[in-house]
């Protein structure tokens, strides 16, 4: 287990591994994150872990992912890049709040140059919820590098409910007993909607793909089918 404490009520994160799984042999700390530097136990892989709390400010964000862009950059090994990043890649994202488009610019742009990639993440739409239960947002993240992403492409990433915080733990499985993303379903019923061709004219005229085809295309009906369901 490694740390970095709060400042005040912000930031501070914990991690925690099992040493039979990975071997942490060296760690970085700054004061809104925690890399933990290691191999996983049986294939000797590189494996760099950032536990990364995002501050609120879009300048000192921007900053924090260009310190984290650099040591992506300079260090070998595979990595995940997991933890409260304070940004949405787009409005459909947040729900009841004022969307940020320099901030969401910048996040996509941290993302797209360091050749991150997301899991689709099944549960729920959202990940952090106020305690008035009136605004919701997908600000919780874990992001990985190309290998990763490719060496488990049936990863499956969920949230889970809510307990004692705001936010909804996200769980990253990359067990084979998970058949990656669900098949698009299409219910007749949809087509007696009054708002129908609103809402797909609406999914796909904002929807943005920065993956590969195949996964601009998941994404694509995937958000169809939360419009559609909201």
């Amino acid at each position: 287990m490694d740390h970095m404490p709060a400042a005040g009520r912000s930031g501070g994160v914990v991690s925690l591994w099992d040493p039979n799984i990975f071997k942490v042999q060296d760690s970085i700390k700054h004061p809104n994150f925690l890399l933990s530097v290691g191999v996983m136990k049986g294939s000797n892989k590189a494996v760099n872990v950032i536990n990364v709390y995002t501050p609120q400010n879009v300048t000192q964000k921007k900053s924090l992912w260009d310190v984290i862009g650099g040591l992506l950059g300079s260090m070998s090994g595979r990595w995940v890049i997991l933890g409260d990043f304070n940004a949405v890649r787009c409005l459909e994202e947040m729900m009841n709040s004022k969307f940020n488009k320099k901030c969401a610019s910048n996040f996509n742009n941290f993302i797209i140059y360091n050749g991150l990639r997301e899991f689709d993440m099944k549960g729920m739409k959202f990940t952090y919820h106020n305690n008035k239960g009136n605004k919701h947002s997908k600000i919780d993240w874990v992001l990985v590098c190309l290998e990763v992403f490719s060496e488990w492409p049936v990863a499956c990433l969920r949230a889970l409910p809510r307990v004692h915080s705001d936010h909804r733990p996200l769980v990253l499985s990359c067990s084979n007993k998970n058949f990656g993303s669900n098949p698009f379903k299409f219910f007749n019923s949809w087509l007696d909607r009054k708002d129908f061709n609103e809402v797909i004219k609406k999914a796909t005229d904002n929807f943005h793909g920065i993956e590969d085809s195949d996964v601009r295309l998941m994404e694509k009906f995937k958000r169809i089918r939360d419009d559609i369901k909201v």
